[in-house]
């Protein structure tokens, strides 16, 4: 009995996360150590243009890779077991003949089965903040038009940081009423680690831009907001940096969503995974209350206690087996800021109002 119960619970589990999983517009690809595909989610139809059916190993993927992408898209597959971590933004071609840019981030994680290590990718689109990207660099008229009609924070600021210029859209993003009010201000201030600037200023240094960089930022009032950062360094005829202008988007949201609703799910899993076994335990005891009632003979007692326990036991080792892993897990975890806002979220979902008026509509 016991042991339907658990492959019940696990079934559920299963399609909870299956669910999440399914619903994400995110590909999510894992991977063998030896490059041989153990999952892939159904987005990859959406944004290969391909029969999830027809996606039977990784080669039918680097087969859509844009043909002058294709060797150093090879080349980051097989090093990121070596890196742990990196990522790369790359093109890939859909059978239709589209061309869609592909924000790619490789990490490899260690199960403790049998299975052992593995890889796993996250692929998202990011052709819209691209083509925005090569419109800036091909066309200035465009860009300015891009400029103040984006809802992202669109800027550029001199070598030392103050800012030069900045939308509507971005001023409120860092917590200006106005654009008028943020111009002069640094952006320099609004990093929540100040030396993580100086790691993107190098690499526009080495690259001439950077793509896509995940950052903590700060707003004026000091709250913590995740941005993804798309820049690049304008030069006058002589090489020399002049300014340095780009794209954040504000990307919290979307972040704490997918945290808050993976938190549901789990907790959910878990205190019914833990009502199971504590029905389990409460049934063994009325269970033994109306043994020693009703029984003539202490042999056949003693048999009935022995069975009873037994299901204890069973019960409180499933019990036992998830505080562990939870204790483990905490022991490990490395604590982020967000983790408090997303757990009050569950019990809260209301929202503060901004302390700025809502942005006029244009006529």
């Amino acid at each position: 009995m016991p042991n339907r119960i658990d492959l019940a619970q696990f079934a559920q589990i299963r399609e909870r996360l299956r669910s999440i999983l399914h619903a994400m517009s995110e590909v999510i690809i894992s991977l063998s150590p030896q490059g041989e595909l153990r999952y892939v989610t159904p987005a990859v139809e959406a944004l290969f243009g391909i029969p999830m059916r027809d996606v039977t190993s990784i080669e039918n993927l680097f087969a859509l890779v844009h043909p002058e992408d294709r060797e150093a898209v090879r080349h980051y597959y097989a090093a990121v077991m070596d890196n742990e971590f990196d990522e790369m933004e790359y093109r890939i071609v859909t059978p239709a003949g589209q061309t869609k840019w592909v924000h790619d981030e490789g990490h490899t994680a260690y199960c403790p089965d049998q299975m052992g290590q593995r890889i796993d990718h996250v692929l998202r689109d990011v052709t819209a903040r691209r083509q925005a990207m090569d419109a800036l660099a091909s066309s200035e008229a465009r860009y300015r038009d891009f400029f103040h009609s984006t809802h992202d924070m669109a800027y550029s600021v001199r070598p030392d940081g103050v800012f030069l210029d900045i939308n509507e859209a971005g001023a409120r993003m860092l917590g200006f009423c106005s654009r008028d009010e943020a111009l002069g201000a640094n952006i320099r201030d609004f990093y929540e680690d100040p030396a993580e600037r100086e790691r993107i200023l190098a690499e526009i240094q080495a690259h001439g831009a950077v793509h896509g960089r995940h950052v903590r930022m700060k707003t004026r009032d000091g709250r913590i907001i995740e941005v993804d950062l798309t820049a690049r360094a304008k030069r006058n005829p002589q090489g020399v940096i002049v300014s340095y202008e780009g794209i954040i988007t504000n990307i919290t949201e979307l972040l704490e969503n997918q945290r808050n609703q993976v938190l549901r799910q789990t907790a959910g899993s878990v205190c019914h995974y833990l009502n199971t076994h504590l029905m389990q335990i409460l049934a063994a005891k009325d269970g033994i209350l109306e043994e020693i009632e009703s029984a003539a003979d202490p042999a056949a007692l003693r048999q009935a206690i022995r069975a009873y326990c037994q299901d204890l036991e069973a019960a409180c080792a499933k019990i036992t087996a998830v505080t562990r892993a939870f204790n483990s897990a905490f022991l490990t975890y490395k604590e982020e800021p967000y983790l408090d806002h997303a757990i009050i979220a569950i019990f809260d979902s209301l929202k503060s109002e901004a302390a700025c008026p809502p942005p006029k509509s244009s006529a």
